[in-house]
């Protein structure tokens, strides 16, 4: 059929594109069904779209030139460039799973934190971002300090029928100084500073948010989803935005991921690639992808709603 694009018309692309994920099949055991959306960006800086392919000639006659050429091999790759990460796309690219507490599968948290032993060597309770902690030693999860002023280093372990091991603010620690002889205890003293590490494990708390951990494992990979990704292009013509999307019916998500955790510089960001796959379309014909620009006054919304501008004249 005849395009009936006007072929003057020209437009120019600065907007980032907002991109979501939809799932192609069932997965049941997170709760997951075929055309659900998993996984909705808004907040990209750069969405990028590469487009490669191999090609080879045949070559003869004096000089050797190039005489017919073959294109194959065809490669679409999208890197999706975040200035914001949320649980859900951290898992997303690193091909996790996500757990909360619960009572048969808590979340171990892992803490540290350093402090200045007061009168008769009492050990203050630690802070922690601002907020007091207790921390309290368990089963297999003991308090481990070490006295960084004298060198020495202890632990503080949980025995079943005792007491629990604590740091409440109220008690000097006695800590085992290989130096001396008998491996004798030696208690902290005031101004003595304390490099406190404790594990404290959550559990399900009357279904408060306690904690979330994504964990990846050897035998998981990010997966393959439709995408689609919405933004502007803007007319030479009307100097108005018009709407402009490309869809991929199935796009397999890298497992390259790096996370940057630096101290200057710019913050942060969390890049994404997916790998264009070749997919049928109801006709029946192979497509990678398809690159749609329309118009909002020809959709549900009138023309006085319309606030990209109009495509009339294409």
């Amino acid at each position: 059929m005849a395009s009936n694009v006007n072929i003057f018309d020209k437009y120019g692309i600065k907007e980032v594109a907002n991109v979501y994920f939809e799932a192609l099949d069932d997965d049941l055991a997170t709760g997951v069904y075929a055309g659900d959306i998993v996984l909705f960006l808004d907040t990209l800086k750069v969405s990028t779209i590469e487009t490669t392919a191999e090609n080879t000639a045949a070559q003869g006659g004096w000089g050797n030139p190039k005489l017919v050429q073959w294109d194959y091999g065809k490669e679409i790759n999208i890197t999706l460039e975040d200035a914001l990460m949320s649980l859900e796309s951290l898992r997303f690219m690193l091909g996790g799973a996500i757990k909360t507490p619960a009572a048969d599968a808590p979340v171990v948290v892992r803490h540290t934190a350093e402090v200045v032993c007061g009168e008769n060597g009492v050990v203050p309770k630690p802070k922690e971002s601002g907020v007091t902690l207790t921390p309290t030693a368990s089963d297999g999860h003991p308090i481990k300090l070490i006295n960084l002023t004298k060198g020495t280093r202890t632990q503080l372990v949980y025995a079943a029928g005792s007491a629990a091991p604590t740091i409440d603010g109220s008690h000097a620690i006695n800590f085992k100084n290989p130096k001396l002889i008998g491996d004798s205890p030696e208690l902290s003293a005031k101004g003595d500073h304390i490099r406190i590490f404790w594990e404290e494990v959550l559990q399900n708390n009357n279904g408060a948010e306690t904690a979330v951990e994504v964990t990846i494992s050897p035998d998981t990979f990010p997966g393959t989803y439709r995408v689609v990704g919405d933004t502007l292009i803007r007319s030479e013509k009307t100097g108005k935005d018009e709407p402009f999307q490309f869809v991929i019916n199935k796009a397999k998500v890298q497992s390259n991921v790096t996370l940057t955790l630096q101290a200057e510089g710019d913050p942060t960001t969390f890049e994404m690639t997916l790998n264009v796959l070749r997919s049928t379309n109801d006709q029946g014909e192979n497509e990678m992808m398809k690159l749609v620009r329309y118009n909002l006054s020809g959709s549900t919304s009138s023309a006085a709603e319309d606030d990209h501008g109009s495509v009339a004249g294409s």
